[in-house]
């Protein structure tokens, strides 16, 4: 599926008008209000165990900043502990859903904050991707037991409701990611029901590779990246493990969304290499949107 908004067309609309061509009724970015656009962004924010400048008691700070200084109204996380999500709790203007994805109250969670003044929910839950999607468990030789996290807003500002899923597949097993592809678009379909979505997340696969051909391809899911009206912003790849000249960055964090979404911008938010210091061995990756 292509995206919703083509991007040659917007673009001559806006040489038109600005070249009064066109009235300026003709555009739909006069209608929007910057205070109806939700910045939303997908953060894996490493767990446990580093040492040094890449200790959680050190990143936890320049996480913070990257929060704040890039005015995130939601951002869903992956590979937050227990301990670290109780640590995020300083961000005492967001509040979260999620719960961890081992059963005990330690395991690493697909949370999804967001600011209290301006969403609510209304609903949410969590499935895990495995063959019994209703209780912890190991699903298709996964290593680690993996979930998925959603919730369904209301943005108190316009009105608006939509869904957002937070999942982070396995790193090692091929059918694993195959089959938790299918099971996303499953879950989407059956708990949204056709309602603005976005999908966010850590999938541990590559644009080109099977997992990621086959949410697109399913035609409910349009890759942001993509979609964006805008041309990308930062570096191409989110993970980029600690290397701080950004050259092994691979793209394996995603924000997908339904076409009722529309994309003004996307960004690959790189502050840990413009302020030298790690929040994570990820960059978030951060979307300007709107709901139709």
């Amino acid at each position: 599926m292509k995206c919703s908004i083509n991007k040659k067309y917007y673009f001559l609309l806006l040489i038109l008008l600005f070249a009064g061509g066109l009235p300026a009724k003709s555009s739909n970015l006069d209608k929007t209000k910057p205070e109806d656009i939700i910045r939303l962004a997908s953060y894996n924010i490493r767990t446990k165990g580093d040492k040094g400048d890449k200790s959680w008691e050190v990143r936890l700070n320049a996480l913070v900043d990257v929060v704040r200084q890039n005015k995130f109204d939601m951002f869903a996380i992956q590979e937050g502990r227990t301990s670290q999500l109780k640590d995020m709790m300083i961000l005492n203007e967001y509040s979260y859903i999620g719960r961890d994805r081992d059963g005990d109250n330690k395991g690493e969670h697909c949370a999804i904050y967001y600011k209290k003044d301006r969403f609510k929910v209304l609903k949410h839950g969590d499935f895990w991707y495995s063959e019994t999607p209703d209780i912890p468990s190991y699903g298709w030789g996964a290593r680690c037991r993996r979930i998925c996290t959603w919730g369904y807003f209301k943005d108190l500002r316009t009105g608006k409701k939509f869904y957002v899923f937070n999942s982070h597949t396995d790193h090692e097993a091929t059918e694993a990611r195959r089959q938790s592809s299918f099971m996303l678009l499953e879950q989407v379909r059956k708990i949204a029901k056709g309602r603005p979505t976005f999908c966010t997340g850590d999938f541990n696969a590559t644009p080109d590779e099977e997992p990621i051909q086959l949410l697109l391809k399913d035609s409910l899911l349009l890759d942001s990246y993509k979609c964006t009206l805008t041309p990308p912003k930062g570096p191409s790849g989110s993970f980029y493990a600690y290397d701080k000249t950004g050259k092994t960055a691979k793209r394996i964090d995603f924000i997908f969304v339904t076409p009722k979404i529309k994309i003004l911008s996307y960004h690959t938010i790189d502050d840990d290499i413009k302020y030298n210091k790690y929040s994570s061995d990820h960059f978030p990756v951060m979307v300007e949107a709107l709901l139709k």
